[in-house]
């Protein structure tokens, strides 16, 4: 399923495709978002089981899939819409009066090691001709200015990213003034700092077709430099990391599930709390 940046922002990405949820080969432009599918999930089972309770699991699945490709503009995308997916799940479940006796939790069962070191002047770094100098476009401590996420403006101003009313998704994607962030753990890669709108990242290409060998994808970011890779060459793209996942519970015996996990133990953490006396309860899992 296309992200949200594509649906809702770079739409032109889903023509072409033939993969219409209809089956008549057509564009799929039309498609729910996590949010509009987990209500409707919410409403289908309040409906039919608001007796014994039910469990539901919405997955903000791409947020993974695009860390992975070091696509971090569709990452956060994807990222904003789980956590507008949970304001509104919250909403929808006071509204249909089970919100106390509902158990919300908000977790992930790993990490990429993704961080953010200051920031990134754009304009600066395309306008240089070597690696080297492209990489003085990065400021880090004093020299990373304000955070672009917080400087008030409007949708028309280029110079940082703005929110949009309501969800908190940035109105302008394409600032001067960007993120300097990076995963620990990536392949060989060009790097500009700046969203891809012609579609998902590709950052390695395979030179082989008797082995994997992947080298970088100069057309991936052309405007960008050289960042060379710290796995294997047979790795097309990053890679999970080894950071505790974070635990957010709310409703009944939230103080059960909450507070930082080792990302190897969440799967057995939740069955042994599940097994304890809650099994009336409606857990939400996102």
């Amino acid at each position: 399923m296309p992200v949200w940046l594509d649906r809702n922002v770079y739409k032109q990405n889903l023509l072409g495709k033939k993969n219409s949820p209809d089956g008549k080969d057509g564009n799929a432009t039309d498609l729910p978002g996590l949010k509009e599918m987990t209500l409707k999930a919410i409403d289908i089972l309040a409906a039919r089981h608001s007796k014994e309770g039910w469990f539901l699991m919405s997955e903000a699945a791409s947020v993974d899939k695009q860390m992975h490709t070091l696509d971090y503009d569709r990452a956060l995308g994807d990222l904003l819409e789980l956590d507008d997916t949970v304001k509104a799940s919250i909403a929808k479940l006071n509204q249909l009066g089970s919100l106390k006796e509902t158990l919300v939790l908000v977790t992930a069962d790993h990490g990429h090691g993704f961080d953010v070191a200051g920031s990134v002047d754009t304009k600066y770094l395309n306008a240089q001709e070597t690696d080297r100098k492209k990489r003085g476009a990065i400021g880090t401590y004093r020299e990373s200015g304000l955070s672009q996420y917080v400087i008030p403006g409007s949708p028309q101003d280029t110079s940082s990213l703005q929110y949009s009313e309501g969800a908190a998704f940035p109105a302008n994607w394409d600032p001067r003034y960007t993120l300097f962030s990076a995963v620990g753990a990536n392949p060989d890669h060009r790097e500009n700092y700046q969203v891809h709108k012609s579609g998902p990242r590709l950052p390695a290409v395979n030179t082989s077709a008797a082995e994997d060998n992947y080298i970088v994808n100069y057309k991936d970011a052309v405007t960008g430099f050289l960042v060379n890779g710290t796995l294997p060459v047979n790795n097309a793209q990053g890679v999970h990391s080894l950071t505790d996942v974070p635990v957010f519970a709310q409703g009944p015996c939230q103080e059960m599930f909450g507070g930082p996990l080792a990302n190897r133990n969440t799967n057995a953490s939740y069955s042994q709390k599940a097994k304890k006396d809650i099994s009336s309860l409606t857990m939400h899992v996102m």
